[in-house]
């Protein structure tokens, strides 16, 4: 397919930042406009970004290489990746091409939805810094449960006058609370709900954190990063010993790399993954993961990032990989909501 056109400009992200953005056309008269995200704490083997103005530059430059070829999503991220681009530059062209191509018309009884990891509280990197996991979620089956449980912590909060602000991925997180009192509140409200943690490892700065006491005392499901991207030895023996209860979770660990998380399973340090595409810089890099994780055995989890925008294509390329989970934020700002609004309109209930 090729395309006929293509303009990039910058917008705003959800904290403020300038993001890039591309409208493409291809010559079949389909279009597609497409934000891509970023991350705050990103992992130091992520693709490098660079500024919206560098990255402007940079599709200016390459205009007429992408509109001179006959294109195949491989064979176009394929030349993405030869030109040495921002991995912000390269996304929001190889997730335009896809985004025409491949977004979801109308709902299908075929789709095949995952579940949900509801963020309800957020701290560490995301929020009040006496929280030192990032992270708080449960998993939910349902749409309809997930909007219901956000109102129940919301109404909680306001009626034990539970002083609040809102995190960054439109999670609460309440001044007064630490780590052992947010998973105890969590337990109060959703006693039969399963608990889903990102312990952003890389960026909790020598706190430690008994793993053995929260497994024992909370409903945990899931723990994302619990160590650092260094620290292989933890991961394989802790996945050993806990691999069967519980979901280990590798994000700044693979960071939706193929060769990181072909490291990662070939020691067994994980059961499950996060794919972040803006991690890898185009999409049949982040299709090469979810690969990879299927071969493997592993439970797949398609991720937004801390920075994100109203743009809601995640939600379909969740879709068409056929996720077992997703990660899409709190119900409490705008960029977030996009994402679920999208659910419901592809049929989610």
């Amino acid at each position: 397919m090729r395309i006929k056109k293509i303009i990039p400009n910058k917008t705003l992200a959800s904290l403020g930042n300038e993001t890039i953005k591309a409208k493409m056309m291809l010559e079949n008269g389909i279009s597609s406009e497409t934000i891509v995200p970023s991350g705050i704490s990103k992992g130091k083997y992520e693709i490098k970004n660079v500024t919206a103005d560098e990255a402007i530059v940079q599709i200016n430059r390459i205009k007429d290489i992408l509109m001179s070829g006959d294109w195949r999503q491989e064979t176009l991220d394929k030349r993405l990746n030869e030109l040495g681009l921002g991995g912000n530059t390269s996304l929001v062209i190889s997730a335009s091409f896809w985004k025409a191509n491949e977004k979801i018309n109308v709902p299908t009884s075929s789709l095949k939805f995952p579940s949900l990891m509801l963020l309800l509280f957020e701290g560490g990197e995301h929020g009040n810094p006496n929280i030192f996991i990032q992270e708080f979620m449960i998993i939910e089956r349902c749409l309809s449960d997930a909007i219901s449980d956000f109102k129940r912590l919301r109404s909680y909060l306001v009626n034990n006058n539970l002083e609040s602000t809102v995190g960054v991925e439109g999670g609460f997180s309440p001044s007064g609370f630490n780590d052992l009192m947010t998973l105890d509140t969590i337990k109060k409200i959703f006693p039969q709900k399963e608990i889903a943690l990102d312990i952003a490892a890389n960026f909790r700065k020598e706190r430690v954190i008994n793993f053995e006491l929260l497994i024992s005392k909370y409903n945990i499901r899931s723990l994302e990063d619990p160590f650092t991207d260094e620290d292989w030895e933890q991961w394989v023996s802790f996945c050993s010993r806990f691999g069967k209860r519980l979901m280990i979770v590798g994000d700044d660990l693979t960071t939706t790399n193929p060769e990181r998380l072909g490291r990662a399973t070939d020691l067994e340090a994980i059961n499950a993954v996060i794919v972040k595409p803006n991690q890898i810089g185009t999409i049949s890099g982040a299709l090469e993961a979810v690969k990879i994780a299927r071969s493997k055995g592993l439970k797949v989890i398609v991720s937004h990032r801390g920075e994100d925008n109203i743009d809601d294509w995640i939600v379909d390329f969740a879709l068409r990989v056929e996720a077992d989970f997703v990660k899409f934020g709190g119900i409490e700002r705008g960029e977030r909501i996009a994402k679920y609004n999208r659910l419901l309109e592809l049929g989610m209930k």
